[in-house]
């Protein structure tokens, strides 16, 4: 059994595509005796790793739960900082369901045109997400769990297991039954919850979270990607939520 460390996790960004409440877009970063790993980058992620004090050109590897803009966008951000700004030389590699390389490389070009044209300082490998096939890079295994959002069969919950800790998340989904094996045994379940008591195409929501808490057979569920209604019920829920900048050690 591999041995137990402390695991950092900071939560970058917890909101969702609409900014709700002033909420950066997602992104959640682990910090291990072995490495740093972000799970999603949304367009904001750059300015919430500088806020979170985070060296981007520290991370070694990201993952992508689907290809929308406030889970993958930020990755030309930290592309960007990575050639101009630190210089960065650690190789990085980048995990993701199939297309994130036709998709960061286009949305590079859109946004800094030239911009990969020459050879970056530093490597940059890309993986792809099978929820067939656990994935092993350096230190971390990774588990990608079909979940449903919008129309795309590629759209991912994840399980991050590092240093003997297990790190669930469910990306953006409605309610499916695969969510149960990616929650079994985790010692945290960050769950989006856009919606409060309506059931909404596409997103969890807190009603239903609540009434499947003991199924779902994970130390702590943590609730982010919340909207307005959501955030209106800060304070009075029985359900962990998150923030950006909250730091959790265990």
């Amino acid at each position: 059994m591999e041995e137990r460390h402390s695991v950092s996790l900071c939560c970058v960004g917890t909101g969702d595509a609409f900014g709700s409440g002033g909420r950066l877009n997602s992104c959640f970063h682990l910090s291990f005796p072995a490495g740093q790993l972000l799970i999603d980058c949304g367009c904001s992620s750059l300015i919430g790793l500088h806020r979170c004090g985070i060296a981007p050109a520290e991370i070694d590897t990201v993952v992508i739960s689907h290809l929308h803009g406030d889970h993958f966008g930020g990755i030309p951000y930290l592309l960007l900082e990575g050639k101009y700004a630190s210089q960065r030389t650690r190789p990085l590699t980048l995990i993701g369901p199939p297309g994130l390389q036709q998709q960061v490389e286009g949305l590079a070009e859109a946004l800094y045109p030239g911009m990969l044209s020459e050879k970056l300082n530093f490597a940059v490998e890309y993986q792809q997400l099978d929820p067939e096939v656990p994935l092993q890079t350096g230190s971390s295994k990774i588990d990608g769990f079909q979940v449903k959002h919008g129309s795309s069969q590629h759209v991912y919950g994840l399980r991050v297991e590092v240093a003997g800790k297990v790190i669930s998340y469910t990306g953006d989904t409605e309610w499916t039954d695969n969510l149960l094996p990616l929650a079994q045994g985790s010692d945290v379940l960050i769950a989006e919850c856009f919606a409060y008591d309506q059931s909404v195409p596409s997103h969890l929501d807190y009603m239903t979270l609540l009434q499947k808490r003991k199924q779902l057979n994970c130390q702590r569920l943590l609730l982010t990607h919340m909207g307005s209604a959501m955030l209106a019920q800060i304070g009075q829920l029985e359900l962990e939520t998150l923030d950006d900048g909250d730091i959790l050690v265990f």
